[in-house]
């Protein structure tokens, strides 16, 4: 009797270190790149941003800075060369991760659609055209220049048909009709990304997950303080809130109770362990707070895991940070802020 042949298909198993070792090298290379903070202090203490773009020459920006200048001066033209230079990085980033995972970096990138449209929209409300604001636009998601072009030039009405053409709808407006369109685009953006993230699984993509739901979480707080300040009662204040943060109801309560800002930090300190404020803190030195909190987040994002898609995300957000400090620092000394308030904006 013959003894039949059974065929035992064994499981494939990649490791870690064949699937992560390449793009995880080279993402680690290019955190070698990012300016360094030595370079960074420099350029917060010349007096120009003429004097800010010689020192970026020294830097991974050069081709960026030559190719912006020819239609840019200004901080207009650290505001287009970042934004070349971080388009570059994003291909790169996005070429080099592992097929599998390309999904959960790309979910990310529609964050900068929501940074575009609003950009675009608060041009529009102050009369701006599409020419004088091209510059800060970021070509990395999913609008081109013909869908910018469009929400530049439509009336109010159009403006909202064109944006849900991305699968952004909107129920009726009560009051600023702006505003509305903003914080509808901020609540669909972040769910459209966390789907987008919560298909691709993994303990990695799981705390990327929760960094933006503290960035949610970062903004109602900004949200509520704001509408507190202009006597807005509770109840239209929660109308307001973007979905899908981590604050109780009970929590949101209390913080639009407090009396003051250091109130607000106690409330919160548990949800932002790094949240330092003086006791004489503004509204403003509160977001930049609450920035650098959600920063640390994502700097502890890329040195967790040596071989794991967490070290290209975190770069990403890294890089993020960079150009946004940038940005930051070039329109500070167009408008010739003192360098102590320059470095107290800087995340």
């Amino acid at each position: 009797m013959q003894v039949p042949t059974i065929k035992i298909s064994m499981p494939r198993i990649e490791s870690r270190s064949i699937k992560y070792g390449y793009s995880s090298a080279r993402a680690r290379a290019m955190k070698g790149d990012l300016i360094k903070p030595a370079l960074m202090d420099e350029m917060i203490g010349v007096s120009s941003v003429e004097a800010m773009a010689e020192l970026l020459q020294k830097t991974g920006y050069r081709q960026d800075l030559a190719a912006a200048s020819v239609d840019y001066g200004g901080s207009a033209l650290i505001a287009s060369a970042s934004s070349r230079n971080f388009a570059r990085t994003v291909k790169k980033l996005v070429t080099m991760a592992p097929k599998s995972d390309r999904k959960a970096i790309q979910a990310l990138l529609i964050r900068w659609d929501l940074i575009n449209i609003k950009t675009l929209l608060h041009a529009k409300k102050i009369s701006r055209n599409y020419e004088e604001v091209k510059h800060m636009l970021y070509d990395v998601g999913g609008l081109d220049e013909e869908d910018f072009r469009k929400i530049m030039r439509g009336d109010e009405d159009e403006t909202i048909r064109e944006i849900k053409k991305a699968g952004i709808t909107f129920s009726k407006a009560e009051g600023d009709m702006f505003s509305h369109i903003e914080k509808t685009i901020d609540s669909h953006v972040y769910l459209q990304i966390d789907q987008a993230l919560a298909s691709v699984g993994g303990k990695e993509v799981s705390y990327v997950r929760d960094i933006l739901r503290k960035e949610i979480d970062a903004k109602n707080i900004m949200i509520i303080e704001r509408l507190k300040k202009h006597g807005m009662d509770s109840a239209k204040i929660k109308k307001h809130l973007i979905k899908g943060g981590t604050l109780s109801i009970y929590l949101i309560d209390r913080i639009i109770e407090a009396k003051d800002l250091a109130q607000v930090v106690s409330l919160t300190k548990h949800k932002f362990h790094s949240l330092e404020l003086r006791h004489d803190g503004k509204l403003t030195d509160m977001e930049i707070a609450l920035e650098r909190s959600v920063a640390a987040l994502k700097k502890y994002g890329f040195n967790r895991d040596v071989l794991s898609l967490g070290v290209l995300i975190g770069f990403l957000l890294l890089k993020e940070e960079e150009i946004n400090n940038l940005r930051k620092i070039a329109k500070a000394k167009e408008y010739k802020f003192a360098e102590s308030d320059v470095r107290a904006m800087l995340v």
